[in-house]
């Protein structure tokens, strides 16, 4: 999993990875190396392409009689 502009040190992109220690996180452009305790999963957040395009929810009539 890459997470963007994360370095604890430089502030670049970050790979989490496992290995047979467990799971770290390294920096894609400075080397910095990371152990981790645990991972969570993170929710995908829907693209902005998927925000547009949605249909438009009906109004619950909140305000009105």
């Amino acid at each position: 999993m890459r997470r963007f502009k994360v370095c604890h040190r430089c502030k670049g992109n970050v790979l989490v990875d496992k290995d047979q220690h467990g799971w770290y996180e390294q920096c894609l452009q400075c080397g910095y190396l990371r152990d981790l305790e645990s991972v969570v999963e993170v929710a995908r957040k829907p693209s902005w392409e998927e925000i547009v395009t949605a249909p438009a929810r009906p109004s619950r009539g909140i305000g009105r009689e």
